[in-house]
């Protein structure tokens, strides 16, 4: 078990604790606002903002974390998540990062290693090295 992704889970549940906290900061400022037919609307963007980046990215996010750390302990998958109603999140935007943790994260015989790309001046993994493991994990996963 990793106990980087252990901390990560943490650290992003308190993630959410805070977003939540100054959601309902923002959604009294607006309140008081509107109770006094003064312009809201950048407190309740920034109130929406803030709600959107924890419903979405950090949800997202820590769902990845937490199908990592089942991967990595050997646990299937469905003992894990009983359903997914969103195969499309679950694929395309869980998955790339549920592959990125492991490799990461997981067992150091089992990691791919990033090669320099030329043409594209960055770091890459090899395609069908890459394309491979998210197939296993997409085994994994039954999708």
């Amino acid at each position: 078990m990793s106990v980087e992704l252990k901390v990560k889970s943490k650290h992003l549940s308190e993630e959410a604790r805070i977003i939540r906290f100054e959601e309902h900061k923002f959604r009294k400022q607006v309140d008081w606002l509107k109770a006094r037919q003064m312009p809201y609307e950048k407190e309740h963007d920034t109130m929406m903002s803030l709600k959107d980046h924890r419903r979405k990215d950090v949800r997202n996010e820590n769902r990845a974390t937490f199908l990592a750390r089942a991967y990595i302990a050997g646990k299937e998958y469905k003992t894990v998540e009983q359903k997914c109603n969103d195969l499309g999140t679950l694929c395309h935007t869980v998955v790339p990062r549920v592959c990125d943790m492991v490799n990461k994260y997981g067992p150091a015989s089992q990691r791919l290693n990033k090669k320099w790309n030329v043409e594209r001046k960055r770091y890459e993994y090899d395609p069908a090295l890459w394309a491979e493991f998210q197939k296993k994990i997409l085994t994994w996963l039954e999708v």
